[in-house]
Protein backbone atom coordinates (compact mmCIF):
# COMPACT_ATOMS: atom_id res chain seq x y z
CA UNK A 1 0.00 0.00 0.00
CA UNK A 2 2.66 2.61 0.52
CA UNK A 3 4.40 1.42 -2.25
CA UNK A 4 1.22 2.40 -4.26
CA UNK A 5 0.79 5.73 -2.81
CA UNK A 6 4.47 6.50 -3.65
CA UNK A 7 4.51 5.88 -7.00
CA UNK A 8 1.10 8.01 -7.54
CA UNK A 9 0.81 10.65 -4.96
CA UNK A 10 -2.60 11.88 -6.33
CA UNK A 11 -3.94 8.50 -6.53
CA UNK A 12 -7.60 8.31 -4.61
CA UNK A 13 -8.09 4.28 -4.27
CA UNK A 14 -4.90 3.40 -2.41
CA UNK A 15 -5.58 6.60 -0.48
CA UNK A 16 -8.90 5.81 0.01
CA UNK A 17 -7.82 2.70 1.29
CA UNK A 18 -5.38 3.68 3.68
CA UNK A 19 -6.96 6.81 5.19
CA UNK A 20 -10.20 3.63 5.49
CA UNK A 21 -8.39 1.69 7.27
CA UNK A 22 -7.28 4.39 9.86
CA UNK A 23 -10.87 6.05 10.05
CA UNK A 24 -12.47 2.19 10.58
CA UNK A 25 -9.58 1.48 13.36
CA UNK A 26 -11.52 4.72 15.28
CA UNK A 27 -8.44 5.61 16.96
CA UNK A 28 -8.53 9.29 14.45
CA UNK A 29 -11.13 11.54 13.01
CA UNK A 30 -10.92 14.36 11.42
CA UNK A 31 -12.47 16.46 14.05
CA UNK A 32 -9.52 15.44 16.72
CA UNK A 33 -6.46 15.31 13.94
CA UNK A 34 -5.44 18.07 11.99
CA UNK A 35 -3.95 16.08 9.80
CA UNK A 36 -6.32 13.28 9.36
CA UNK A 37 -8.75 15.80 8.20
CA UNK A 38 -5.86 17.49 5.80
CA UNK A 39 -5.64 14.23 4.11
CA UNK A 40 -9.21 13.51 3.66
CA UNK A 41 -9.89 16.89 2.16
CA UNK A 42 -7.03 16.36 -0.31
CA UNK A 43 -8.26 13.13 -0.95
CA UNK A 44 -11.67 14.77 -2.32
CA UNK A 45 -9.82 17.77 -4.11
CA UNK A 46 -7.39 14.65 -6.04
CA UNK A 47 -10.56 12.50 -6.63
CA UNK A 48 -12.72 15.13 -7.87
CA UNK A 49 -9.78 15.80 -10.61
CA UNK A 50 -9.02 12.98 -11.87
CA UNK A 51 -11.28 10.18 -10.25
CA UNK A 52 -14.20 8.29 -11.71
CA UNK A 53 -17.35 7.67 -10.49
CA UNK A 54 -16.42 4.78 -8.32
CA UNK A 55 -13.24 6.22 -6.71
CA UNK A 56 -14.83 9.39 -5.88
CA UNK A 57 -17.65 7.68 -3.99
CA UNK A 58 -15.25 5.93 -2.06
CA UNK A 59 -13.42 8.96 -1.35
CA UNK A 60 -16.77 10.39 -0.35
CA UNK A 61 -17.28 7.37 2.07
CA UNK A 62 -14.41 7.82 3.85
CA UNK A 63 -14.50 11.11 4.78
CA UNK A 64 -18.05 10.68 6.06
CA UNK A 65 -16.85 8.00 8.19
CA UNK A 66 -13.91 10.24 8.96
CA UNK A 67 -16.45 12.72 10.18
CA UNK A 68 -18.54 10.97 12.29
CA UNK A 69 -20.96 10.13 9.62
CA UNK A 70 -20.74 6.40 9.80
CA UNK A 71 -24.67 6.20 8.58
CA UNK A 72 -24.32 8.26 5.72
CA UNK A 73 -20.73 6.53 5.09
CA UNK A 74 -22.04 2.85 4.99
CA UNK A 75 -25.04 4.38 2.64
CA UNK A 76 -21.79 5.55 0.08
CA UNK A 77 -20.66 2.28 0.04
CA UNK A 78 -23.82 0.68 -0.77
CA UNK A 79 -23.96 2.57 -3.47
CA UNK A 80 -20.78 1.55 -5.19
CA UNK A 81 -21.87 -1.87 -4.20
CA UNK A 82 -25.08 -1.73 -6.69
CA UNK A 83 -22.96 -1.22 -9.60
CA UNK A 84 -19.86 -3.24 -8.46
CA UNK A 85 -20.71 -5.68 -6.00
CA UNK A 86 -17.72 -7.42 -5.78
CA UNK A 87 -15.90 -4.14 -4.34
CA UNK A 88 -13.87 -5.86 -1.57
CA UNK A 89 -13.39 -2.74 -0.27
CA UNK A 90 -16.66 -0.85 0.01
CA UNK A 91 -17.86 -4.61 1.44
CA UNK A 92 -15.42 -5.13 4.02
CA UNK A 93 -15.70 -0.88 5.31
CA UNK A 94 -19.58 -1.10 5.11
CA UNK A 95 -19.67 -4.40 6.81
CA UNK A 96 -17.71 -2.97 10.02
CA UNK A 97 -19.75 -0.07 9.87
CA UNK A 98 -22.89 -1.71 10.39
CA UNK A 99 -20.79 -3.10 13.20
CA UNK A 100 -20.06 -0.28 14.86
CA UNK A 101 -23.69 1.16 14.03
CA UNK A 102 -24.82 -1.96 15.73
CA UNK A 103 -27.24 -2.81 12.86
CA UNK A 104 -27.23 -6.44 12.59
CA UNK A 105 -29.73 -6.77 9.55
CA UNK A 106 -27.37 -4.93 7.64
CA UNK A 107 -24.01 -6.67 8.81
CA UNK A 108 -26.32 -9.57 7.36
CA UNK A 109 -27.93 -8.31 4.34
CA UNK A 110 -25.43 -6.22 2.90
CA UNK A 111 -22.86 -9.28 2.36
CA UNK A 112 -26.09 -11.10 1.75
CA UNK A 113 -27.03 -9.41 -1.36
CA UNK A 114 -23.42 -9.25 -2.79
CA UNK A 115 -22.15 -13.18 -2.38
CA UNK A 116 -24.58 -14.15 -5.67
CA UNK A 117 -23.17 -11.77 -7.61
CA UNK A 118 -19.41 -13.54 -7.01
CA UNK A 119 -18.05 -16.14 -9.07
CA UNK A 120 -16.59 -17.99 -6.40
CA UNK A 121 -13.10 -17.37 -7.89
CA UNK A 122 -12.42 -14.22 -6.87
CA UNK A 123 -9.38 -12.91 -4.22
CA UNK A 124 -10.56 -13.37 -0.44
CA UNK A 125 -13.75 -14.44 -1.79
CA UNK A 126 -13.73 -17.14 1.24
CA UNK A 127 -13.65 -14.25 3.74
CA UNK A 128 -17.32 -13.23 2.57
CA UNK A 129 -18.77 -16.69 3.42
CA UNK A 130 -17.18 -15.67 7.31
CA UNK A 131 -18.39 -12.00 7.27
CA UNK A 132 -21.93 -13.66 6.21
CA UNK A 133 -21.70 -15.76 9.00
CA UNK A 134 -21.17 -13.27 12.10
CA UNK A 135 -24.28 -11.01 10.20
CA UNK A 136 -26.52 -14.42 10.30
CA UNK A 137 -25.15 -15.28 14.13
CA UNK A 138 -26.21 -11.65 15.48
CA UNK A 139 -29.85 -12.01 13.74
CA UNK A 140 -30.11 -14.99 15.88
CA UNK A 141 -29.26 -17.41 12.79
CA UNK A 142 -27.50 -19.47 14.57
CA UNK A 143 -27.49 -22.70 12.34
CA UNK A 144 -26.88 -21.09 9.17
CA UNK A 145 -24.47 -18.86 11.18
CA UNK A 146 -22.42 -21.97 11.80
CA UNK A 147 -22.67 -23.34 8.83
CA UNK A 148 -21.26 -20.65 6.46
CA UNK A 149 -18.30 -20.13 9.19
CA UNK A 150 -17.26 -23.98 9.02
CA UNK A 151 -17.51 -23.25 4.84
CA UNK A 152 -15.29 -20.15 5.06
CA UNK A 153 -12.86 -22.28 7.81
CA UNK A 154 -12.96 -25.01 4.98
CA UNK A 155 -11.17 -22.70 2.31
CA UNK A 156 -9.03 -20.83 4.56
CA UNK A 157 -8.49 -22.31 8.10
CA UNK A 158 -6.42 -18.85 9.14
CA UNK A 159 -10.11 -16.51 9.02
CA UNK A 160 -9.79 -15.54 12.90
CA UNK A 161 -13.22 -13.51 11.67
CA UNK A 162 -14.84 -16.83 10.92
CA UNK A 163 -13.70 -18.64 13.73
CA UNK A 164 -14.96 -15.28 16.07
CA UNK A 165 -18.29 -15.93 13.95
CA UNK A 166 -18.46 -20.00 14.95
CA UNK A 167 -16.67 -18.57 18.63
CA UNK A 168 -20.29 -16.48 18.89
CA UNK A 169 -22.69 -19.20 17.74
CA UNK A 170 -21.21 -21.59 19.84
CA UNK A 171 -21.36 -19.03 23.15
CA UNK A 172 -25.05 -18.27 22.33
CA UNK A 173 -26.24 -21.72 22.01
CA UNK A 174 -24.67 -22.72 25.53
CA UNK A 175 -21.82 -25.21 23.83
CA UNK A 176 -19.27 -24.32 26.06
CA UNK A 177 -17.05 -27.28 25.72
CA UNK A 178 -17.20 -27.00 22.14
CA UNK A 179 -16.46 -23.77 22.11
CA UNK A 180 -13.33 -24.55 24.45
CA UNK A 181 -12.36 -27.52 22.18
CA UNK A 182 -12.61 -25.58 18.82
CA UNK A 183 -10.86 -22.11 20.24
CA UNK A 184 -7.93 -24.19 21.95
CA UNK A 185 -7.28 -26.67 19.00
CA UNK A 186 -7.07 -23.92 16.46
CA UNK A 187 -5.40 -21.61 18.25
CA UNK A 188 -2.11 -21.68 16.19
CA UNK A 189 -4.55 -21.06 13.41
CA UNK A 190 -6.33 -17.68 14.50
CA UNK A 191 -3.62 -16.21 16.48
CA UNK A 192 -1.55 -14.63 14.10
CA UNK A 193 -4.55 -12.27 13.81
CA UNK A 194 -3.75 -10.12 16.37
CA UNK A 195 -6.20 -7.39 15.90
CA UNK A 196 -8.89 -9.94 16.97
CA UNK A 197 -6.71 -12.76 18.07
CA UNK A 198 -7.29 -10.89 22.04
CA UNK A 199 -11.14 -11.01 21.30
CA UNK A 200 -10.82 -14.60 20.51
CA UNK A 201 -8.92 -15.24 23.95
CA UNK A 202 -11.75 -13.21 25.63
CA UNK A 203 -14.26 -16.28 24.37
CA UNK A 204 -12.32 -18.90 24.62
CA UNK A 205 -12.74 -17.27 28.75
CA UNK A 206 -15.93 -16.69 28.49
CA UNK A 207 -16.50 -20.57 28.20
CA UNK A 208 -15.06 -21.26 30.99
CA UNK A 209 -16.62 -18.76 33.49
CA UNK A 210 -20.28 -19.52 32.27
CA UNK A 211 -19.96 -23.71 32.15
CA UNK A 212 -17.90 -23.93 35.29
CA UNK A 213 -17.28 -20.70 37.00
CA UNK A 214 -14.02 -21.34 36.66
CA UNK A 215 -12.13 -17.86 36.61
CA UNK A 216 -8.46 -19.09 37.09
CA UNK A 217 -8.04 -21.06 33.68
CA UNK A 218 -9.06 -17.19 31.97
CA UNK A 219 -6.79 -15.25 34.23
CA UNK A 220 -4.20 -17.88 33.25
CA UNK A 221 -4.89 -17.58 29.47
CA UNK A 222 -4.37 -13.63 30.05
CA UNK A 223 -1.74 -13.83 32.04
CA UNK A 224 -0.04 -15.68 29.13
CA UNK A 225 -1.11 -13.78 25.94
CA UNK A 226 0.28 -10.66 27.73
CA UNK A 227 3.38 -11.96 28.20
CA UNK A 228 3.85 -12.43 24.80
CA UNK A 229 6.98 -10.69 23.55
CA UNK A 230 5.23 -8.24 21.83
CA UNK A 231 5.89 -4.32 21.69
CA UNK A 232 3.14 -2.77 23.91
CA UNK A 233 3.16 -6.41 25.75
CA UNK A 234 6.72 -5.38 27.22
CA UNK A 235 6.16 -1.54 27.17
CA UNK A 236 3.38 -2.66 29.61
CA UNK A 237 5.49 -4.40 31.56
CA UNK A 238 8.33 -2.36 31.94
CA UNK A 239 6.68 0.90 31.68
CA UNK A 240 3.41 0.96 32.54
CA UNK A 241 2.95 -0.98 35.64
CA UNK A 242 5.13 1.06 36.82
CA UNK A 243 3.04 4.11 35.84
CA UNK A 244 0.36 2.47 37.11
CA UNK A 245 1.25 1.49 40.34
CA UNK A 246 2.87 4.84 41.35
CA UNK A 247 -0.03 6.78 40.24
CA UNK A 248 -2.25 4.52 42.54
CA UNK A 249 0.38 4.96 45.09
CA UNK A 250 0.34 9.20 44.75
CA UNK A 251 -3.65 8.57 45.18
CA UNK A 252 -3.18 6.39 48.18
CA UNK A 253 -1.05 9.65 50.15
CA UNK A 254 2.32 7.17 49.57
CA UNK A 255 4.61 9.86 47.76
CA UNK A 256 7.70 7.69 48.42
CA UNK A 257 6.26 4.60 46.75
CA UNK A 258 5.15 6.59 43.96
CA UNK A 259 8.34 7.93 43.21
CA UNK A 260 10.61 4.85 43.92
CA UNK A 261 8.25 3.22 40.79
CA UNK A 262 8.38 6.18 38.71
CA UNK A 263 11.19 7.21 38.86
CA UNK A 264 13.73 4.32 37.39
CA UNK A 265 12.03 4.92 34.50
CA UNK A 266 10.92 8.62 33.61
CA UNK A 267 13.06 8.35 30.72
CA UNK A 268 11.51 5.79 29.13
CA UNK A 269 7.69 6.77 29.90
CA UNK A 270 7.44 8.11 26.33
CA UNK A 271 7.31 4.51 24.69
CA UNK A 272 4.14 4.10 26.15
CA UNK A 273 3.29 6.81 22.92
CA UNK A 274 1.57 10.14 23.31
CA UNK A 275 2.11 13.82 22.96
CA UNK A 276 5.04 15.75 25.36
CA UNK A 277 1.62 17.22 26.49
CA UNK A 278 0.18 14.24 27.52
CA UNK A 279 3.40 12.38 28.77
CA UNK A 280 3.50 15.74 31.32
CA UNK A 281 0.86 14.78 33.65
CA UNK A 282 3.13 11.55 34.72
CA UNK A 283 6.23 14.56 35.11
CA UNK A 284 4.11 16.75 37.33
CA UNK A 285 2.81 13.82 39.34
CA UNK A 286 6.76 12.42 40.17
CA UNK A 287 7.30 16.53 40.82
CA UNK A 288 4.65 16.48 43.47
CA UNK A 289 5.69 13.28 44.73
CA UNK A 290 9.08 14.32 45.18
CA UNK A 291 7.89 17.36 47.07
CA UNK A 292 5.67 15.51 49.45
CA UNK A 293 8.56 13.28 50.66
CA UNK A 294 10.05 13.21 53.56
CA UNK A 295 13.01 11.69 52.42
CA UNK A 296 15.73 13.36 51.30
CA UNK A 297 17.04 11.19 48.38
CA UNK A 298 13.84 11.25 47.14
CA UNK A 299 12.79 15.21 47.31
CA UNK A 300 16.21 16.05 45.65
CA UNK A 301 15.10 14.68 42.78
CA UNK A 302 12.60 17.18 42.45
CA UNK A 303 14.72 20.15 41.34
CA UNK A 304 16.16 17.39 38.61
CA UNK A 305 13.22 16.91 37.24
CA UNK A 306 12.32 20.44 37.27
CA UNK A 307 14.76 21.11 34.91
CA UNK A 308 13.93 18.06 32.79
CA UNK A 309 10.48 19.83 32.56
CA UNK A 310 11.83 23.12 31.60
CA UNK A 311 14.03 21.92 28.66
CA UNK A 312 11.17 20.41 27.28
CA UNK A 313 8.76 23.51 28.12
CA UNK A 314 10.37 26.38 28.86
CA UNK A 315 8.46 29.11 30.68
CA UNK A 316 6.25 27.57 32.59
CA UNK A 317 4.41 29.28 35.16
CA UNK A 318 3.80 25.73 36.75
CA UNK A 319 7.12 24.93 36.78
CA UNK A 320 7.69 28.31 38.69
CA UNK A 321 4.78 27.63 41.17
CA UNK A 322 6.40 23.91 42.10
CA UNK A 323 9.92 25.40 42.02
CA UNK A 324 8.30 27.66 44.55
CA UNK A 325 6.69 25.23 46.80
CA UNK A 326 9.53 22.81 47.10
CA UNK A 327 11.89 25.92 48.26
CA UNK A 328 8.73 26.42 50.79
CA UNK A 329 8.81 22.63 51.83
CA UNK A 330 12.59 21.92 51.41
CA UNK A 331 14.33 25.25 52.67
CA UNK A 332 18.33 24.94 52.47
Amino acid sequence: MEAMQAADRSAVLPRAFALGLEGIGTGIGARTNEAFRKALEDLQVDAAKCGNEREKLHAKAVQQFGEGKQSAAAKTWEEILKKHPTDLMAIKFAHDTYFYLGDAKMIRDSVQAVLPKHKGTEPCYSYLHGMLAFGLEECEQYGEAEKEALKALEANRYDCWATHARAHVLEMEGRFDEGIKFLESTVEDWKPGWMLAAHNYWHNGLYYIEKYKNYEVPLTIFDKTASDDYDQAKICREVGVAVYDGISQYILGDYDKCAKNMLPIRDRIYTIGGSNAQRDLFTQTMIHACINSSDREIFSKAPVILDERNSIKKNSPINERLAAEFRRRHPL
